[in-house]
């Protein structure tokens, strides 16, 4: 067995921006680094940004026979929680741990023989549902046969692989570095981050495109006719029939997705035409529904080489296909990633000015995180200080040492209690109860006067203003259909007429108002059926205009 089954020595393991990058340079660089890693019995931690400086410092850890462990992300304090200073870290990331960049090399150059132990453990890091990061051991020979399997049910277009995952996980590591290498395609160096990247690797018609539902469900509406991958692999999540359809249209060609976890391995496969096409297991693999309805697994790639309960709920088929209906533990996908949600409340609870959080996905939302905090007396004076939408930006920024951002909420409620039953149980149901109110269309009214000619109003824009969800994510902004909307409302309860949706003149929106602001509406009756408006900050002028309608 060659090192990863890779092909020979001039053949094209990596396309970078300088050339072709063959299997020869690969083997060359991975032995430079054997003296790097040199014989310890440590752990080496290994993370690169990039797939053509991973490879060959993964080949050596293999052949060294060193334990490899893989880390998610380099937050500090989840590489001072997962143990680095008791191993060895290597990476491409300047500044941080033993460098080891690939070298140019030469091409034609003799490689030496590097070839990986199969009993060489590598371990992936996962959510745990006790708030740790999970260690998941293979040996290398269960991923070797993962990708036997895989290449026994597909055989790659000629073209170049193209990726937006990471090989720091196991789904990435098996499809865009693993199967690539085994089936003799090159593999684009450099990862792609969004459909910009993708566009500009994606050329000749032949390529794969290795993905997430995090990016299948956010195609552009528009991409280049050159954006047509031969085959699409998506894993993570199952793919809504929309986003599947969707992708089908924009790029030519339905998704293939693969059901699995880190522990399990690949469990299935599925191309959704209709919507809601069952699953069916790939080589090897036995599935099965436990006394629980949850999915059973056993085979060659699982962690432990014992029956593995995956936490989601099933339906079997009498041909052996099967449909899932969710989870029935306390991991939530997000954005296509296991996430913990007890790991999210021990880092909430961290918090000075937390004393109690629990953590909920919402389905209604994106699948975003949403938090119920109860406060310590240092985080009531914060809240006392600024606004609940900027507290909730400032206590997301805090975990961002800790969690990666898909583990961070975006949505937030300040509780004096948390929701349970009468034996102390926390439900989901209750939790998602807290976020799932319809939120509010208009302000806080703090003062008014009215006459029959003129009315004024100080209002504030409360952060859980329905206008402002998704107008923007990382700066909100009250948009200006809202405002001539709250004008029009309070016209009506003023003098009762309706001004909405009527002529507009002299409309002007001059200063961008937030979450937090409050602001002075002065509203002017002219005439029986025009009302002019004024909002002011400060005393400065932000909107003005006149609308009119009847009585």
């Amino acid at each position: 067995m060659t090192a990863f089954g890779m092909k020979a020595d001039d053949s094209v393991a990596f396309v970078t921006s300088a050339g072709p990058m063959t299997s020869g340079q690969v083997r060359r660089a991975a032995a430079g680094i054997v003296d790097l890693i040199g014989q310890s019995e440590r752990p080496v931690f290994l993370y690169f940004d990039h797939a053509v400086n991973f490879l060959p410092a993964f080949l050596a850890c293999l052949a060294m026979e060193r334990e490899v462990v893989l880390p998610g992300h380099v937050a500090p304090k989840y590489l001072e929680e997962i143990g680095t200073a008791d191993g060895l870290l290597v990476t491409d990331v300047p500044g941080l741990g033993a460098n080891a960049v690939m070298p140019p090399g030469e091409m034609n150059a003799k490689s030496p023989s590097l070839l990986p132990s199969l009993e060489t453990g590598v371990t992936f890091l996962t959510s745990g549902s006790t708030g740790q990061p999970k260690r998941c051991r293979k040996r290398f020979a269960q991923l070797a046969a993962e990708v036997d399997a895989l290449s026994t049910l597909w055989t790659l277009p000629p073209g170049p692989v193209v990726s937006t995952v990471s090989h720091q996980h196991i789904y990435g590591l098996l499809f865009s570095v693993l199967l690539p290498l085994r089936a003799g395609r090159p593999i684009i160096a450099t990862r792609a981050q969004g459909w910009d990247d993708v566009a500009r690797q994606l050329v000749g018609g032949d390529a794969t495109l290795v993905t997430s539902p995090a990016h299948l469900s956010r195609i552009p509406s528009e991409l280049p006719a050159s954006c047509r991958p031969a085959a699409i692999f998506s894993s993570g999540a199952p793919l809504s029939p929309e986003a599947a359809n969707n992708a089908h249209h924009q790029l030519g060609v339905l998704p293939t997705e693969v059901l699995g976890s880190t522990e399990t391995g690949g469990i299935a496969w599925r191309r959704q035409a209709m919507g809601g096409e069952t699953w069916t297991p790939l080589p090897g693999v036995a599935a099965s529904a436990g006394e629980d309805a949850l999915l059973t697994v056993a085979s060659p790639f699982c962690g432990d080489g014992i029956p593995a309960h995956t936490g989601d709920l099933v339906r079997f088929e009498s041909d052996g296909r099967f449909a899932l209906f969710g989870r029935g533990d306390r991991i939530a996908k997000i954005e296509g990633k296991k996430v913990s949600l007890a790991r999210v409340e021990q880092a909430l609870m961290e918090l000075v000015e937390i004393d109690n959080a629990a953590a909920i996905d919402l389905p209604d939302r994106s699948g975003a995180l949403g938090a119920a905090v109860v406060l310590s007396r240092t985080g009531a004076k914060r809240l006392g200080e600024i606004d609940k939408f900027r507290f909730g930006q400032e206590l997301r920024s805090r975990l961002a040492d800790r969690l990666e951002p898909m583990e961070r909420p975006k949505f937030w409620r300040f509780v004096t209690r948390l929701p349970e039953t009468a034996h102390g149980k926390r439900l989901p149901t209750d939790l998602r109860v807290m976020f799932s109110a319809s939120p509010p269309t208009m302000p806080i009214i703090r003062h008014e006067a009215a006459d029959a000619g003129n009315a004024v109003f100080q209002i504030e824009l409360q952060d859980d203003l329905c206008w402002f969800e998704g107008h923007f994510p990382q700066m909100p902004l009250l948009p200006g259909v809202a405002q001539l909307h709250i004008v029009a409302a309070l016209a009506n309860r003023t003098w009762n007429i309706d001004v909405s949706g009527r002529d507009l003149s002299r409309v002007k929106f001059r200063r961008p108002t937030h979450p937090g602001d409050v602001l002075t509406l002065s509203l002017k009756r002219n005439g029986r059926t025009r009302v002019d408006f004024e909002y002011a900050r400060g005393g400065e002028i932000t909107a003005s205009g006149s609308m009119s309608g009847r009585p």
